[in-house]
C-alpha cells in the first residue's frame, strides 16, 4: 500500500479496511529491508531470492486497526469489493488491492537475522514518529 494516498484517509478518521479485511498482507519496515540488504551483502553464504518480509504477515482488517490505533482514530469504515473493482476494473483491483499473500521470510530466520520490527505496531510508531526505539 502506498503510505502517501492512505496516511491522509486515516489521519481524518476516515480509514478501513478493504474488501472484507481478511488478505494477509506481508510488509517490513524500511530500516529492516536496509538491514538485511546489509547482512545479505556482508554474509556470503547467502545467495539466490530472499523473501524481505517481516515473520508476522498481518491481515487488512489487523493492519487498518493497528494504524488506527497508532494514530488515534477511528477505524469504522470499511470499502466493499465491487466498489474497488468498479474504480479499478476486476483485474487491476484483484491483483493489486484484493490479492492476498501471506509470505514468511524462513531463510532470514533460518541464517539468524535479526529483525528490529517484527510487529506492525512498532514499525508504525517508529515511522510515524510515535516512539522512540
Amino acid at each position: 500500500m502506498n503510505k502517501s494516498k492512505i496516511l491522509p484517509l486515516f489521519k481524518v478518521g476516515l480509514g478501513g479496511r478493504i474488501g472484507n479485511g481478511n488478505e494477509h498482507m506481508s510488509w517490513i519496515g524500511l530500516d529492516d529491508l536496509l538491514g538485511l540488504i546489509l547482512y545479505i551483502i556482508v554474509d556470503e553464504s547467502i545467495s539466490g531470492p530472499i523473501n524481505a518480509v517481516s515473520p508476522s504477515p498481518i491481515t487488512n482488517a489487523d493492519f487498518t486497526t493497528t494504524l488506527g490505533k497508532v494514530l488515534s482514530r477511528p477505524t469504522m469504515f470499511s470499502i466493499p469489493k465491487s466498489i474497488i473493482k468498479s474504480v479499478l476494473g476486476e483485474e487491476l483491483a484483484e491483483s493489486a488491492i484484493l490479492s492476498s499473500t501471506r509470505v514468511i521470510p524462513k531463510r532470514l530466520i533460518k541464517v539468524g537475522y535479526q529483525f528490529r520490527f517484527s510487529y506492525l505496531e512498532s514499525v508504525l510508531e517508529h515511522t510515524l514518529g510515535k516512539s522512540i526505539s
